[in-house]
């Protein structure tokens, strides 16, 4: 009797699957070729001949995450916004909801984390991709409100309390979970935060600005 083969498609989805969970739990060090191919069920061989090796199945994963959170339709939005107060509301919410509310969106914040503690040849394929077009849409819009140069110190200083902020919620969930038990972790309540984020850092800007052009 013929052993049926498996579809070689299927088994790279399979593969992919199962490398999100060990890169997003273990981080790329620490994660093996051994484990990611025994929870996926496939032969070891399996990653040499759909990715060469462990890096390149990790870029991959990293790719396909970043594309479900792919933030580019968001910035579009972005540019559509008659005022950059309403630009800077519409990209916080974007930025909060992507990276808290979506199963991939959780999944590259877990694996970012292992990129911060022990950087892998990844971590520029995931700044130039994920985080540099953000930031620089981010120091933009702040820019035009503090009417600086994006590239102005304080602009710079403006867009990484921002991002400090929308990190906490992405990366401190398990602390806010303790700390905050009553926080329901949806869409809405999520659009609370966001909201409260945008009002705090406008508040915040409108100070500078008016001290600027006294």
């Amino acid at each position: 009797m013929a052993v049926k083969k498996e579809d070689p498609e299927a088994t790279r989805a399979k593969l992919l699957q199962a490398a999100t969970h060990v890169f997003a739990e273990q981080g790329f060090h620490a994660a093996t070729v051994r484990e990611i191919c025994t929870r996926a069920d496939v032969n070891v061989a399996a990653i040499n001949y759909h990715f060469r090796d462990k890096l390149g199945l990790y870029f991959e994963v990293l790719r396909q995450s970043i594309a479900a959170i792919d933030p580019s339709s968001m910035r579009e939005a972005v540019k559509k916004c008659k005022s950059p107060e309403d630009a800077l509301r519409l990209m916080i919410s974007g930025m909060l909801q992507k990276m808290s509310t979506a199963e991939r969106g959780a999944g590259i914040v877990r694996i970012v984390m292992h990129e911060f503690a022990r950087p892998s040849p990844a971590l520029p394929h995931v700044i130039e991709e994920v985080m540099r077009p953000n930031y620089q849409a981010l120091r933009g819009i702040l820019g035009r409100i503090l009417d600086l140069d994006p590239d102005d110190r304080t602009t710079r200083l403006c867009a990484h309390s921002v991002v400090g902020q929308i990190v906490h919620y992405a990366l401190a969930r398990p602390v806010i979970e303790r700390l905050w038990p009553e926080f329901e972790w949806t869409p809405k309540s999520l659009e609370r935060v966001a909201n409260h984020i945008s009002e705090f850092t406008l508040d915040s800007l409108k100070k500078r600005a008016k001290k600027k052009h006294k």
